[in-house]
């Protein structure tokens, strides 16, 4: 038998009230390199005997299902399985070495159920997708610790106490290893260590983190992989382990290039500090690194911007993302009640950055977000696009993906226990409105469908008509007007 490393695909058939797991190892030259098992059966044969007569030839074991399972071809993915082998006991085989073994060692274990037995899932009924879900899924991964919470910060994280970022590493880590091989999905397309502040977590306990989603979902070679960090929370030694945890693109927040309004925000670092972390970054092999900025501060002039957005740019980074400060309710900021720039003013820094830019070979490809051609943000493009799916882990953590057992997308997130929250579906027309305004924050706009034209042919038409929209042939996109106005434009479709 050739020694390869395979991929383990695996079918779950019903014959007759019988349930029957089909195992098959990878096979090259098949669209994906996937098989269903049974697909070539002898005159008479069932499609089950077909399938337990390959199982046998291919592995010469007796294969007993104690578990879910799942793959892209049928809609399951393995989850776990017993193989009872011919002669010799079953061995039992982690979970966390489940993705790939060799082919001459499948007849050596017994691939156990890591959590749903077979049995409690028929007892309740639960039922397969009947819909193939995207073959591709986008993780997010919150990391909720930062050094101190800047003043305008609403998300959920805290500065570390004791020992709590090595306990919740391997929290991730159990839940990584419990629901990852549970869902419908054959490999990551992206991966984002958000937070939080995920330069905070030691580098071994990021390749931990990384080591364990790779052996519960197929990491292919050329995935997107962002990690966020922030200049003041920023070890140089640590960089070896992001890139052994596969970390081939970072997020600094740099937020400002000018002292006063840094300390003002609440920040940690200085201008200077930040153009170190940059340089230092580059100096160890980082060749995609995405930098934050805010406009619209209190005290900020359009001169000061100006000199944050053109010193940014003769550092030369793949992708620059730029945001309004926005006053959030709980935060210190908010207590303050600061008086901000005038709208006027904040969309003057907008559009003076867009035309910086643009100088500079920058495209505009979202409403607040800039790259050099090839080096779009994958991971955050998946948020705007409603046929691709994500998984958020971790606390706080937002999903909308097909979760083990349930046949529609949701949307969910974990709370702070663990527990998954899922969202109440939206109905059709709620659907068709989110696709419409979630891609109109693209600047190629969104393709309207007939029967979008048809269910939303007024709002479209008033929009048009106040200027905020175009649609020429069936694309609908922001104008100048709409833009500035963008919120306005897609609460019409929600």
């Amino acid at each position: 038998m050739n020694n390869d490393p395979i991929e383990v695909s695996a079918a779950v058939i019903e014959d007759k009230g019988r349930i029957l797991l089909a195992l098959r190892p990878d096979k090259p030259g098949k669209p994906g390199g996937w098989e269903f098992p049974g697909g070539k059966r002898k005159p008479g044969e069932t499609f089950a005997q077909c399938a337990q007569r390959e199982i046998k030839e291919e592995l010469a074991a007796d294969i007993i299902p104690t578990g879910i399972v799942y793959d892209k071809t049928t809609n399951i993915r393995l989850v776990g399985v017993s193989a009872k082998l011919q002669g010799s006991e079953p061995v039992p085989l982690e979970h966390a070495k489940l993705a790939w073994v060799k082919r001459e060692d499948l007849a050596k274990y017994a691939l156990l159920p890591n959590d749903i037995p077979l049995a409690k899932a028929l007892a309740e009924q639960i039922s397969l997708p009947r819909t193939a879900p995207p073959q591709k899924l986008a993780l997010y991964i919150h990391v909720p610790f930062c050094l101190r919470k800047c003043r305008y910060c609403a998300f959920y994280s805290h500065p570390p106490q004791n020992n709590e970022i090595q306990e919740y590493a391997e929290a991730l880590i159990h839940q990584i290893r419990t629901l990852l091989p549970l869902m419908p999905y054959r490999e990551l397309s992206s991966v984002y260590f958000g937070g939080g502040t995920p330069s905070l977590l030691p580098g071994d306990a990021l390749l931990r983190i990384s080591e364990a989603v790779k052996a519960a979902v197929r990491w292919p070679d050329d995935i997107e992989c962002t990690l966020e960090a922030n200049p003041a929370a920023f070890r140089p030694k640590d960089l070896k382990f992001w890139q052994q945890a596969g970390v081939n693109r970072i997020s600094l927040g740099v937020q400002s290039l000018q002292d006063n309004e840094l300390q003002y925000l609440g920040r940690l670092h200085t201008a200077q500090q930040s153009k170190e972390a940059y340089q230092t970054l580059r100096k160890n092999g980082f060749k995609n690194i995405s930098l934050d900025l805010m406009y619209g501060l209190p005290h900020q002039t359009i001169s000061s911007w100006q000199k944050s957005v053109i010193e940014l740019l003769s550092w030369h980074p793949e992708h620059i993302s730029f945001y309004a400060l926005s006053v959030e309710k709980g935060t210190p900021l908010q207590k303050e009640n600061p008086t901000l720039p005038s709208d006027a003013t904040t969309m003057k820094e907008y559009w003076l950055a867009r035309k910086l830019l643009k100088e500079k070979g920058y495209e505009m490809y979202e409403i607040s977000n800039a790259a050099k051609p090839g080096f779009y943000s994958r991971h955050n493009s998946t948020y705007w696009d409603t046929e691709k799916h994500y998984l958020g882990l971790g606390p706080g953590a937002h999903s909308y993906c097909r979760f083990p057992y349930r046949n529609i997308a949701r949307r969910a997130h974990m709370d702070q226990a663990w527990k998954l929250i899922t969202a109440k579906p939206l109905n059709k027309i709620q659907k068709l409105g989110e696709r419409i305004y979630l891609g109109l924050r693209k600047s190629e706009g969104v393709k309207l469908t007939p029967q979008d034209e048809e269910l939303f042919q007024k709002q479209i038409e008033d929009l048009s008509d106040r200027k905020l929209v175009t649609c020429k042939g069936s694309t609908l996109k922001l104008t100048r007007r709409g833009v500035e106005l963008a919120n306005i434009v897609m609460a019409e479709f929600v």
